[in-house]
């Protein structure tokens, strides 16, 4: 579910903290063959609902001009356009048919006569001029003028950042390919940005020496901020977790742990995550089969409308404590919890230092939680 999450944590904002420097004018151009006049619109490429700016696209032309502040730091952006021609089953882009626009999509240049194979929904936004160029039809749009989108392109399919569950000689290769990728483009806020979206796969000196290699201008951004902030806030392995105190649906505080339980589990969710709603069930038999045998089930939610969360629980008539983090309070959570993927289980003990942690959906994982459950409360 690392996607679903990387949907929330990889949010890039125009008004970061960063470096003071002078404000220059952004502009982004296009010059496309066979596209439909009408609005479009420069948007977040992870918050669709973020839209940056808009234009009006005439005989295949528009163009995007953003005036910066000092604190502003390249980000991942994509296009949206309203679209009446209708899709075919082959359309790769039918999934944005419900959202009532599509996105263009970029073919990735730096994958030489393999090109036209691979394709981005996104490309960097920076300060001076960039241009897109080439014909809707077919999908043989460029972009042209930004470093950062060469990047990240050529390093499509690498999962750059992403350890995984590697061990050994290939987690130590990983990190060389990190390490030497970031020494060769120390300027790149994408590398940072994917390094912090993996942050709960590195150590605190890896972390450290990785941050250590970018710009000092990247790294008092805010991504690089970021960074440094999850590194003062997480939590060591040997101490326990924070039992911080959160709002359930009437509104009234609640502890995430209760130190009277053999075992506290926490079930990190939201209501927009698919994989998070599947496992419910799984949890529903779970819980009648542990709720008196010493075991906490407590759900938190990471929605960040409280109103999407509250339509959630009337469907899914969850019978344990459910708690909600406050928007504001999203990332801090995942800092001192150490995660960027959801769903989330954590087993803590009695005084909340974590036992074992299982992320994603499987249809196996209601097994490894009996195991790990009935290692601590007794088998039935």
């Amino acid at each position: 579910m690392r996607n679903s999450f990387v949907k929330i944590s990889l949010l890039a904002c125009l008004c970061a903290c960063a470096k003071k420097k002078p404000a220059d004018e952004i502009i982004v151009e296009g010059n496309l063959k066979n596209m439909p006049d009408g609005k479009v619109y420069l948007a977040d490429a992870y918050r669709y609902e973020i839209l940056l700016d808009s234009a009006e696209c005439k005989d295949g032309h528009f163009l995007f001009k953003l005036k910066p502040d000092s604190s502003f730091t390249p980000s991942m952006v994509s296009i949206h356009y309203t679209n009446n021609i209708p899709f075919d089953s082959t359309d790769r882009e039918q999934y944005y048919k419900r959202l009532g626009y599509r996105m263009l999509a970029f073919y990735n240049y730096t994958k030489g006569a393999d090109s036209l194979k691979y394709y981005n929904t996104s490309f960097f936004l920076g300060k001076g001029h960039t241009t897109l160029e080439g014909d809707l039809q077919g999908d043989k749009i460029r972009v042209f003028g930004s470093k950062e989108t060469g990047l990240m392109y050529s390093l499509n399919r690498a999962d750059f950042g992403w350890l995984g569950n590697s061990e050994g000689e290939k987690r130590a290769a990983r990190i060389n390919f990190f390490t030497n990728t970031v020494k060769k483009n120390p300027y790149s806020y994408y590398l940072i940005k994917e390094i912090y979206n993996a942050k709960e796969q590195y150590s605190e000196q890896e972390l450290r020496e990785i941050l250590a290699l970018f710009d000092p201008e990247v790294q008092v951004s805010a991504a690089g901020t970021k960074v440094k902030n999850y590194l003062a806030n997480r939590v060591d392995p040997d101490k326990p977790l924070p039992n911080m105190l959160l709002t359930g649906p009437d509104k009234q505080q609640g502890g995430m742990m209760d130190n009277g339980a053999k075992v506290n589990m926490l079930v990190f969710w939201a209501s927009w995550c698919g994989p998070c709603r599947k496992e419910i069930p799984q949890l529903k038999e779970l819980y009648a089969e542990y709720k008196d045998r010493g075991v906490n089930l407590v759900s938190v939610s990471i929605d960040e409308q409280p109103e999407s969360w509250q339509k959630a629980l009337g469907q899914e008539q969850m019978g344990w404590p459910q708690l909600i983090v406050d928007k504001e309070q999203i990332e801090l959570v995942q800092q001192k919890f150490n995660f960027s993927a959801i769903p989330l289980v954590i087993l803590a003990d009695s005084r909340g230092k974590e036992i074992r942690r299982f992320v994603g959906y499987a249809k196996n994982n209601p097994q490894l939680y009996r195991a790990a459950l009935n290692d601590k409360v007794g088998a039935k």
